[in-house]
């Protein structure tokens, strides 16, 4: 997954099993080595990423964005290279 340039990954599991845990290991990672543009649509925002060599732009539902649609579907605009819902 670290070294993927793209695909579907998709991190599931019961309340309380790590989902969140793995997916901010996984980005930090990412953010340390790569140059992305990184886009997290959350409700709520679990974890605040500072920019290190990727760049993060992180929305929040019901704050930042109307919906997770509509935030999918502006995040789309962006020309992101990871999207993480």
């Amino acid at each position: 997954m670290l070294t993927a340039k793209q695909g579907l990954f998709l991190i599931t599991g019961p309340t309380g099993s790590g989902k969140s845990t793995t997916m901010v290991s996984i980005l930090d990672k990412i953010n340390e080595e790569r140059r992305e543009h990184v886009i997290t649509i959350e409700d709520p925002i679990e974890f605040i990423f500072s920019d290190k060599n990727s760049i993060f732009s992180q929305r929040e539902v019901g704050r930042d964005t109307e919906s997770f649609v509509s935030a999918i579907r502006a995040a789309m605009r962006e020309d992101p290279d990871i999207v993480m819902v």
